[in-house]
């Protein structure tokens, strides 16, 4: 590891996605928390395996657009005490934030999450999106989800990390060499940076953006959720096409043999990453400061 600091460009976008799976919201700054992002990932949408009884504390499932690309288009406002949705066709609605866990949902990678059903209205709502029985789930200050990529961290809904950080460069040098263009929200980061070096964020152990202080676990595998355009809902083939081409990962050599299985026989795109001090405060504009380096897992393309 090089421990040499140099500038990495500056913060250009922030997103939060306050319904996992659902519309991004664009920030001009964020304030960290100990999950990541203040109202990142708070909610989740899940199976209703008791056809619209969530009071036994019944195990749903998380519903994602890897299945579902219909909630692309529900978009999430966030409120005092809660947050509206609304999507096409469905109209809008008004979400009160519970205060306490009455249910156990199953988010990604397996892990059980204790938290609240947000009710019957919001469960008609995401019903009517997907076509099948849904239900919303929120998290409250009782919830933990600690992480099993960064050991002792927690997080809220999101796959693995807290944040996840892409670059421009690397977006700009992915999209020359793709067959149909594509725009970066497509793979749902909450830190856009802008540099003159594409895949240099892949070298990027510790940084900084601006008073907050980031720390790079892995570069993240790609499903099929970038090649759903996060604004329509249609699918596209890219950028799957050059993913597989330019960035596949073949081998992970050196990673446990858990990580392994995550990485190797996937795509990368962007850097997944913990982020301090709670209270910390990004805004766009935000220098990018780059303080630890490592090799990468991947070569840049060709």
């Amino acid at each position: 590891m090089t421990t040499e600091s140099h500038d990495g460009g500056s913060l250009t976008g922030i997103a939060i996605h306050p319904v996992k799976g659902c519309r991004r919201i664009e920030l001009d700054s964020a304030t960290v928390t100990a999950t990541g992002l203040e109202g990142d990932r708070q909610w989740q949408v899940v199976t209703d395996p008791d056809q619209n009884d969530a009071s036994d504390g019944a195990l749903g499932e998380a519903v994602t657009q890897r299945r579902n690309a219909a909630l692309a288009t529900v978009t999430p406002e966030p409120i005092e005490g809660g947050l509206t949705v609304s999507a096409p066709g469905v109209g809008t609605i008004e979400v009160k934030r519970p205060d306490a866990n009455d249910v156990t949902v199953l988010a990604l990678i397996g892990d059980e999450v204790a938290c609240a059903d947000a009710g019957d209205e919001a469960a008609e709502f995401f019903s009517e999106v997907l076509g099948f029985p849904a239900r919303l789930a929120a998290l409250t200050p009782e919830s933990s989800r600690p992480m099993r990529l960064f050991r002792g961290r927690p997080t809220g809904f999101a796959d693995a990390a807290p944040v996840l950080v892409a670059s421009t460069a690397s977006l700009d040098d992915l999209v020359a060499r793709a067959s149909e263009p594509f725009g970066i929200e497509r793979f749902r980061a909450n830190l856009i940076v802008t540099n003159d070096q594409p895949w240099a964020e892949d070298t990027w152990t510790e940084f900084s953006i601006g008073p907050a202080q980031l720390a790079a676990r892995v570069v993240w595998p790609r499903c099929a959720v970038p090649q759903i355009d996060q604004d329509t809902g249609e699918r596209h083939r890219e950028p799957a096409l050059v993913l597989r081409e330019h960035r596949w990962c073949y081998s992970a050599e050196g990673f446990s043999p858990g990580m392994r299985g995550m990485l190797e026989g996937n795509a990368m795109f962007g850097i997944a990453c913990t982020i301090d001090p709670e209270g910390a405060v990004v805004s766009v504009g935000d220098p990018v400061i780059v303080t630890a380096t490592g090799q990468p897992l991947l070569d840049p393309p060709r």
